[in-house]
């Protein structure tokens, strides 16, 4: 926390963390994701801590729910009695209270550093609570997992490392955090503006009140195949507003979650060999504790041993490709145009109403 200015430390307790742990009938990966939760550092903060649960759950994950305690503040259980899948399971799993209200959402197969809330809490205090340089509209959420590979690409799943495409790019220090327009579900902090209107869009997207469920919004995507997926949405929403998330960039792509990929919705069986090929695209190391690592990682190993500047942040698209905000702001403009029955006025103001992307009226534009 020594990168924080005296303005973030002052700003310490106003926001919120809520742990969102969405589970149904995994107990194995349950306990292993709450007892990583249970073991990380918090630094005096008191977060709650809510478990959910689909209607599908099994006995045993039912009574490892049950027996839980969580010794770092409250803790909630909620239980469907009609099976949503994971799209609702995840959607609904939160939602926040104010605008200082923040989700970490989490599934059940994935695991946390005992760093994760070091992580959070320095970006959340340096992007969100911090100069008015430092924090954007556009910023929807930080991830807590280090990108290996990319799936969005028609041509299929490709690997990635950051660090790579910006020592291609002779940036200053390739080992800087970055922006993406790609959303992370393998352990992720989600804003209360951005998330609240993610569930608008979701409403009017799920009822086809202004377009079919079929229709494309985001052009060239393979997320455009994942009919029962969250993240289809959410993508199309970042697209249509240009939103970004930051994202961890340590070497040997340690993280501050990893998945563990285990079967379940998204995730079929498979010959083991096929299996674990998949499974290592995906899974990440995880930084311990400070002197714990072998390979000497830690938490600030940062440029400078600081967060950068948010001007200073590298920008990719969602294929992983450099761009730059005023590029984003307007493809997503022009996309709108093209999708949104509205008549739009410019304005630098950021409304949040997902209206104004499918609907029939006039609204207040956001393009810059």
């Amino acid at each position: 926390m020594s990168t924080l200015s005296l303005l973030e430390w002052s700003n310490w307790h106003i926001p919120s963390v809520t742990l969102v742990v969405v589970t149904n009938d995994r107990p194995k990966s349950l306990s292993r994701t709450l007892d990583s939760l249970k073991t990380a550092l918090y630094f005096g903060d008191r977060p709650s801590i809510h478990l959910n649960l689909e209607q599908t759950a099994d006995s045993s994950t039912l009574s490892l729910a049950n027996s839980f305690t969580w010794p770092h503040g409250d803790s909630y259980m909620r239980h469907r009695v009609i099976k949503g899948g994971l799209l609702s399971a995840v959607v609904e799993s939160w939602y926040p209270a104010g605008n200082h209200s923040h989700g970490v959402i989490i599934e059940d197969d994935v695991e946390l550093s005992p760093m994760f809330y070091a992580w959070l809490k320095m970006t959340l205090l340096r992007y969100r609570y911090g100069l008015d340089k430092n924090v954007s509209p556009r910023l929807f959420g930080i991830s807590l997992y280090q990108q290996k590979t990319l799936e969005l690409s028609l041509s299929g799943r490709r690997p990635f490392s950051a660090r790579d495409l910006f020592s291609k790019l002779r940036l200053p220090d390739p080992g800087t955090p970055y922006v993406s327009q790609i959303p992370c579900s393998w352990g992720a902090l989600f804003f209360p503006e951005h998330w609240r209107e993610f569930h608008d869009y979701l409403v009017l997207r799920l009822s086809e009140a202004t377009h079919d469920i079929s229709d494309v919004i985001v052009p060239d995507v393979r997320s455009n195949f994942w009919r029962r997926s969250w993240k289809k949405y959410l993508i199309e929403l970042i697209y249509l507003r240009g939103y970004l998330m930051l994202y961890p960039n340590y070497p040997d792509f340690m993280s501050l979650s990893t998945n563990h990929l285990e079967i379940g919705s998204h995730v079929k069986e498979e010959s083991k060999e096929v299996y674990l090929a998949k499974k290592a695209l995906f899974t990440v190391p995880l930084m311990p504790l400070p002197g714990l690592s072998l390979t000497g990682v830690d938490i600030l190993d940062l440029p400078n041993a600081n967060l950068p500047d948010w001007e200073n942040l590298p920008i990719l698209d969602l294929l992983g490709l450099p761009t730059t905000e005023l590029d984003i702001a307007r493809i997503a403009y022009e996309r709108r145009l093209e999708v949104s029955s509205c008549e739009w006025r410019h304005s630098n103001a950021y409304t949040y109403d997902a209206r104004e992307l499918l609907c029939v009226g006039v609204y207040e534009g956001t393009h810059d």
